[in-house]
Order: C-alpha cells, then structure tokens, then sequence
C-alpha cells in the first residue's frame, strides 16, 4: 500500500471542514481535484471513508480510526516545525557559555542583560573559568562560546574583543603611582600580585620578571581581577590589564608596565559551529563594551 501526501491531506481537510467544497477552499484546488483525491485513497485503503448523503459527506467509523492516526501524524509534523523554529531563533535550547573573571562583570553581565534580557525562552549556563579550561571545553563543542585571553595561536574561529598591554595597577597614594612607566626593578622589595600560572599572559610575565637585578619580596597569584581588588586594599602591585582594572572599579591608578606584555581578549567558538545570532550580538555588545572609550551604562 502506497500512499501519497496530497491524499492525506485531502481527507485531513474533509474531516476538519465536513465537506468537499470547504476542503478544496482550504487546499486552493477544485472539488473535482478533492473529490478525485478522497476516491484515489479508498481505492488504495480498500474501504469507505465517507457516506454520500447529498452535498454532505458522513465519515464511516474506518475514516474516524484513520483521522485519528492522521492528527498524530500532522501532530509530530507540527511539533517539528515548531522544534525547526525554536532552533532558527534559539530558543528553548541552553547557550553554554565559558568565561574568564575579568570580563563577567560588568562587561558580560551587561551584554547578555541586553541582547537577551527581555526573552525569558533562552536558557544559559555560564561558567567562569581560567583560560586554558575554556579552550578546552570549545575546542570539544563543550561551550558555544569562549571569552578567553590571547594564547599563542590564534585561528579564525577567533574574534578579537579587546587587544592592550600589560600595567602596573596601584592605590593613588601609592610611590609608583608617580612614576611614568613601571619595569621590573621598580617591583624589588615590593610585593606582587601576579596572574595565576594557567594564565597565557604568565609566561610573558615570568619572562619580564626574570630580568631584574631583584626578584620581588613576596608573590601572590590569583586572576587579575582579584589582583586589582588586592591592590586596592593595599596588598601590594597588581600587574594586570585595563579591562580588569576598569572591572574592579577600584580607583587605582595604572602605569605602564614595561618590557611591553601583551593582554588581549578573544571570543572563541567551537570547530565548525554554525553561528548563531544571539551569540553573535552578544559578541559584537562585548566588543563595543571593551573599547577603551566605553562608558560603562
């Protein structure tokens, strides 16, 4: 038994309008092109669908049992097309999202509070997370998008949010808040608050350091958004970048930091991903929010 679709479709429209005339209305075909289509699908059922009575057609108890199949069917064709359409806009289906600290807050908060703040049918995971991790879960499709610092290699896949250089980030009162640039014997005897060593900017860092006369008193790792709020407590000489100075809101005063390091930021998306473009408008909000003439709302 072979069926088609357009006969389906033409007993579907005659059960739900009772009648040839509504049916073809509905189908924008002729009665004749109905009627030829309803008595093409007994023939290959091999029985009644309808009683003729008149202009009006009854449905048999078979053709009752069969809408009842057909509904499930155009039921699972509806459910997919409204799946098609979720997928189309994104929604209903989770945004996984991997990001270091400097840039959660206020910078990420504020783009996604406005690209997608007003829909409530998008799900998102965020996780806040050190660069090396994020790749990680990218490159395996873990994450539909990175927010992570400059590593050695950069591809296509990678979009650049922001690219500086390393300061030295102090409270005002501080003695090398006065100074024009800020190298490595200018940290002798002082202590350091440094990024951890799975950041990508470390080694660069490391190198630096390692020609001074001196090395530094003492050392603290840990992201360089914590680095900026230590500093503001007086704990010591945040080595770190404008993005996360400015994320701290800490009112410390920066002084370039040389030999020159460089600290950029990269949206990252998994191998062969489709894009999709919500992600792509929060991107694009990450990087209008990076510039360094941003006013911050």
């Amino acid at each position: 038994m072979r069926l088609r679709h357009r006969q389906i479709e033409a007993f579907r429209s005659v059960m739900m309008t009772g009648g040839i005339t509504s049916a073809a209305e509905a189908m924008h075909v002729t009665q004749p092109a109905v009627s030829r289509l309803i008595r093409d699908l007994e023939q290959t059922m091999r029985f009644q669908l309808f009683e003729r009575r008149g202009v009006r057609l009854d449905p048999t108890p078979e053709a009752t049992l069969l809408y009842r199949e057909v509904e499930r069917l155009y039921l699972g064709l509806d459910q997919i097309a409204q799946a098609a359409e979720d997928i189309r806009d994104h929604k209903n289906v989770v945004i996984r999202i991997g990001t270091v600290t400097s840039l959660i807050r206020p910078y990420l908060q504020q783009a996604i509070r406005e690209v997608i703040g007003p829909r409530k049918d998008v799900p998102l995971v965020i996780d806040v997370e050190n660069s090396r991790h994020i790749w990680e879960m990218v490159e395996n499709a873990q994450y539909d998008v990175g927010f992570v610092y400059r590593r050695q290699r950069m591809d296509g896949r990678a979009t650049c949010l922001r690219r500086m250089e390393a300061v030295a980030a102090v409270l005002p009162d501080h003695p090398l808040a006065a100074l024009p640039v800020c190298t490595p014997d200018a940290l002798v005897g002082e202590r350091i608050l440094i990024p951890g060593r799975n950041s990508p900017v470390r080694i660069a860092l490391d190198n630096a350091l390692s020609t001074a006369r001196r090395a530094p008193l003492s050392v603290v790792e840990t992201s360089m958004l914590n680095c900026c709020h230590f500093a503001a407590q007086g704990m010591g000489i945040a080595i770190a970048d404008e993005v996360s100075v400015r994320a701290a809101d800490e009112g410390l005063i920066t002084v370039p930091f040389l030999p020159a390091i460089d600290v950029s930021y990269f949206a990252i998306r998994p191998p062969g991903a489709h894009r999709i473009a919500i992600l792509d408008a929060i991107v694009e909000r990450m990087q209008s929010l990076l510039a360094p003439e941003s006013d911050l709302l």
